[in-house]
């Protein structure tokens, strides 16, 4: 399903000058988590749809869209506060990520929605988180159920 743009999104975008940020708010979540992480990048904690978002210095690295790799990106968070660092430390199975963009002034009314991600791979040091995050891994799916093996099909090998 598209995402459908606010006319306040819109008047934003193509204006020259903005004066409403738009914010990334980053939902990550896991069995082992005693609640699910909400960041957003800002310098104050937002408040949308009744669930407040942590303010917490990242960046994300959007995928190349060429067709032919995995679409694939990387979000790198602050590892100062070592908020995220003792979570991630106990996690050996895959983190659930909820993304979600939207305007400081009307933070209840999301732009645009990305679910259904996981975090492939994290790793870090002692200023940086980064996460490898992958959309669909298409390059991997199987394309049939049959195994191509000399018992089921004889006559090709």
């Amino acid at each position: 399903m598209p995402n459908m743009l606010s006319p306040e999104l819109l008047a934003q975008l193509f204006s020259q000058e903005s004066n409403d940020p738009f914010l990334t708010l980053v939902t990550l979540s896991h069995a082992s988590f005693s609640q699910d992480i909400r960041l957003v990048n800002n310098t104050k904690n937002i408040t949308s749809r009744g669930q407040e978002f942590q303010a917490f210095p990242m960046s994300i690295r959007l995928p190349v869209d060429d067709g032919e790799t995995a679409r694939s990106f990387t979000i790198e968070f602050d590892n100062v506060s070592l908020l995220l660092i003792e979570e991630i430390r106990q996690v050996t199975t895959p983190i659930s990520v909820k993304i979600e963009m939207i305007l400081a002034s009307i933070p209840n009314d999301v732009q645009m929605s990305q679910e259904d991600l996981l975090i492939q791979n994290i790793s870090y040091n002692k200023t940086r988180i980064v996460a490898s995050i992958v959309l669909d891994n298409f390059l991997s799916t199987e394309v049939t159920s049959e195994k191509y093996g000399p018992l089921n099909f004889p006559g090709l090998f």
